[in-house]
């Protein structure tokens, strides 16, 4: 059985999440990255590790300063009262 690490999980949330949020679907994001449709759904599944290449243009097509955002993004941090 594939061991998934709990980073690469949370990486993949923060993919899916970021992504969702931009309302862009998998098809328009693989597209800009020249990448396969699953292949960004394995990414987003957590099921295989992202290169930091593609992290980084992935920032760059998500609109975020850079690739750090998606590895330190808190959705928790979105719904908090002020």
């Amino acid at each position: 059985m594939y061991k998934r690490s709990e980073e690469r999980m949370r990486i993949a949330r923060n993919i899916r999440l970021i992504r969702e949020l931009r309302n862009f679907d998998q098809r328009y994001v693989a597209s800009e990255l020249e990448v396969g449709r699953s292949t960004l759904s394995t990414w987003e599944n957590g099921l295989s590790e992202v290169r930091i290449e593609s992290l980084i243009k992935l920032a760059e097509i998500l609109g975020l300063d850079n690739y750090r955002q998606i590895l330190d993004f808190d959705p928790d941090g979105l719904f908090v009262k002020k």
